[in-house]
């Protein structure tokens, strides 16, 4: 009996502290984050040699500035010489090395017409053979952001070590935005086609395209913007007219609201 009178005593008690829980748990927090607009981060310039002396090599197009030096260091090819270039932005010398490859040509030639020799990556060290080449050097993060340009009569000796670095004129920023709706954080689920400002949208292809929250390298330049979403029988756009890229190799970010297509 004792026991049956506290069973029906504890259902009630269960109950009831249940409802006095599920009433004090706070509502669920907005998806929105801050992503304060502007240049979050800019590289710091990076370290280059200073044992390397400036060079008056005839240059061409991205090309500006060549610093080299000759060491001797054998090749495991006894008949070639060895080549290591790195790469580096004209503004703030940041390291573009990982993005960077450098190609060797017959003196004259033109790639519309003729083939590179040999190529490789930004400071891998690599055997050439010996003689005067022109040496292309070239940048590349997608549709939107690459350069090339030219390094006329480098002089490869065998067993000699070639070791150089070249500045290049490649300004751009990378571009992250965030899109919104109802105050609402979308994530990765809105897409942003690029556009020269000023295009026809209706009349030419995007330059590009990507989706919000990734970071994409983008050519300094002035650009129009527009955003898309669909989702769940939603639909949503948006538009940025004249984003301006800068030349600072930094992160740039930006917040756009998008507005529901009825």
């Amino acid at each position: 009996m004792r026991s049956r009178t506290l069973c029906s005593l504890a259902i009630p008690l269960l109950v009831a502290a249940l409802a006095v829980s599920c009433r004090s748990k706070p509502p669920a927090a907005a998806s929105t984050d801050d992503h304060p607009d502007g240049v979050s981060s800019v590289p710091p310039a990076a370290e280059r040699d200073p044992d390397l002396a400036a060079t008056d090599l005839p240059l061409a197009g991205a090309v500006k500035e060549v610093k080299f030096k000759t060491l001797a260091k054998e090749a495991d090819d006894k008949t070639k010489g060895l080549m290591r270039l790195k790469v580096f932005s004209q503004e703030g010398t940041v390291d573009l090395s990982d993005n960077a490859r450098w190609e060797v040509w017959k003196p004259g030639s033109d790639p519309e017409e003729q083939k590179a020799e040999m190529g490789s990556y930004a400071t891998r060290e690599e055997a050439v053979p010996p003689g005067t080449w022109d040496i292309r050097v070239l940048y590349d993060e997608g549709d939107v952001c690459k350069v090339n340009g030219w390094i006329r009569n480098v002089n490869i000796e065998t067993g000699k070590l070639w070791k150089g670095e070249a500045l290049i004129a490649a300004p751009m920023q990378y571009v992250r935005l965030f899109a919104t709706l109802d105050g609402d954080d979308l994530a990765g689920n809105a897409r942003i086609e690029v556009f020269k400002a000023g295009t026809d949208q209706e009349e030419f292809h995007p330059i590009t395209s990507f989706w919000t929250t990734q970071k994409q390298a983008i050519a300094a330049g002035s650009y129009d913007l527009r955003l898309t979403y669909e989702k769940d029988k939603i639909k949503a756009k948006g538009a940025v007219k004249a984003f301006a890229v800068g030349t600072n190799h930094g992160v740039q970010k930006k917040t756009v609201a998008l507005a529901k297509i009825k």
